[in-house]
């Protein structure tokens, strides 16, 4: 009888340890879990820094296109109105000659 309570008290106490045991190592996990997601968030804001400078420059390089597209815009229209002056100027000269001709007689 004395070897079936020590074989009893055995058990429990070999239980009490492993429900211990199950506690410490769920502790463990939790601050393991609490350590990798620390690491993995600090990833996640290195890699989100990394793709915003990476967007910045892709914006850049639209916007330089655009400038590009605007500034050839801007010298066909200034070459257009080079054209209108020489030639507003022309026919002014023109009609200056013809009223002078025409005062003649």
């Amino acid at each position: 009888m004395a070897d079936n309570n020590f074989n009893e008290l055995l058990i429990h106490t070999l239980k009490q340890i492993h429900i211990r045991l199950d506690r410490h190592e769920a502790k463990l996990d939790e601050k393991a879990d609490k350590a990798d997601i620390k690491a993995l968030s600090e990833d996640f804001k290195s890699l989100e820094a990394k793709l915003d400078e990476k967007a910045d420059k892709a914006d850049v390089k639209a916007l330089e296109q655009r400038l590009d597209n605007v500034e050839s815009r801007l010298d066909r229209i200034e070459s257009g109105i080079g054209t209108i002056k020489w030639e507003i100027g022309v026919g002014l000269t023109a009609m200056g000659v013809l009223m002078a001709v025409l005062k003649m007689f």
